[in-house]
Parts: C-alpha cells; sequence; structure tokens
C-alpha cells in the first residue's frame, strides 16, 4: 500500500490517458476518499457527477461549442477540452452551498485533493480543471443543477511518465513567527 507521503509526493496531474475504461469500483473508491475530508460544520457539501461513454461525449460537445462562441480569451480551455474528451471518466465537482458559507469551498477542495491523492494510489491519474468556468452558466444550464460548480476532474490509466516538479522548499513557503 502506498504511504501518504507517497501518494502526495508522487501525485501529478495527468494530462493523457490510456483509452481502457475505469472500472466503476475504482471510481467509486476514489469519491468514497473524497467523502472523508473535513467540511465545515461537518456539512459534507461535496456532490459529483461521473461522466463516462455517451454522456461524457454530449457535455464535452457542448463545452467546445460554448468556448467557440466565447468573445474572450479562453485560456488553455481548449486544451482541457481535448482532455476531457480522450479521458474515459470527466467527474464535475459540486458545492451544493446550503449554508451559504464561503468556507463551504473549503471543504470542497478538501474532498478533491482526497480524490486525486486515492486515484493516484490506485495507479490511476487525473487532472484538476478550473476552465470550465469559463463556460459556467452553460454547464449550469446543461445539468440543471441549484449547486455551484467547482470544477471538473479527468481520471484515466496515465499514457505518461512524469517525473518530479520542482517545489519551492518549507523556508520558501512559510514563516515561523516566536
Amino acid at each position: 500500500m502506498m504511504s501518504i507521503d507517497e501518494a502526495i509526493k508522487g501525485r501529478r496531474s495527468v494530462r493523457t490517458y490510456k483509452g481502457t475504461d475505469v472500472d466503476e469500483r475504482l471510481i467509486r473508491q476514489c469519491i468514497e476518499a473524497a467523502t472523508f475530508a473535513p467540511s465545515a460544520k461537518n456539512g459534507q457539501q461535496w456532490r459529483f457527477t461521473v461522466l463516462t461513454g455517451e454522456s461524457k461525449d454530449r457535455f464535452t460537445e457542448m463545452y467546445r461549442s460554448e468556448l467557440g462562441k466565447a468573445t474572450f480569451d479562453v485560456g488553455s480551455s481548449f486544451g482541457s477540452c481535448t482532455m476531457m474528451e480522450e479521458a474515459p471518466v470527466v467527474i464535475l465537482v459540486w458545492n451544493t452551498s446550503e449554508l451559504g458559507w464561503s468556507t463551504e469551498a473549503h471543504s470542497v477542495s478538501a474532498a478533491i485533493q482526497n480524490l486525486l491523492l486515492k486515484a493516484h494510489s490506485l495507479g490511476l491519474g487525473t487532472c484538476w480543471i478550473g476552465d470550465v468556468f469559463y463556460t459556467y452558466e452553460a454547464i449550469m444550464d446543461h445539468f440543471k443543477k441549484s449547486w455551484k460548480l467547482m470544477a471538473a476532474i479527468t481520471m484515466g490509466w496515465p499514457d505518461e511518465i512524469l517525473g518530479k516538479r520542482p517545489r519551492l522548499s518549507v523556508d520558501e513557503v512559510s514563516e515561523f513567527l516566536y
């Protein structure tokens, strides 16, 4: 079993995937790990929509079409769309925002991190995508949810070997006051 340090230090954002399907049991294990994240007042505000096959195809077609209509720079969104098209699984992550607290977003972000770490421990690759915010209204209309969209996550079997990424040291990112 992978140690927590191995999972944290070894996880990378995977952007190319093999065409092999991901067993639903593995996806469920990742979502279960997400549900063990800390949450504001134990509100467990996270919700997940898992897309595969035709549902994923319909979503990515809509997303690409909406990006093409944008009258502003959408950054890396077309690349993110291609990644979602090629990954066997796309998971949309929502915040129920039931209490209306800004800390609910922190809770959902912690759940996403747990999901990514569990996926890595199972040998799966993932990428946390924020580019979905460029078409927020269209996605909300597509899914008819009352929740807040937080992210999309691609998931699949990695088709690339990723090396270590440079990280700032503890001294570069922190201060200790005595």
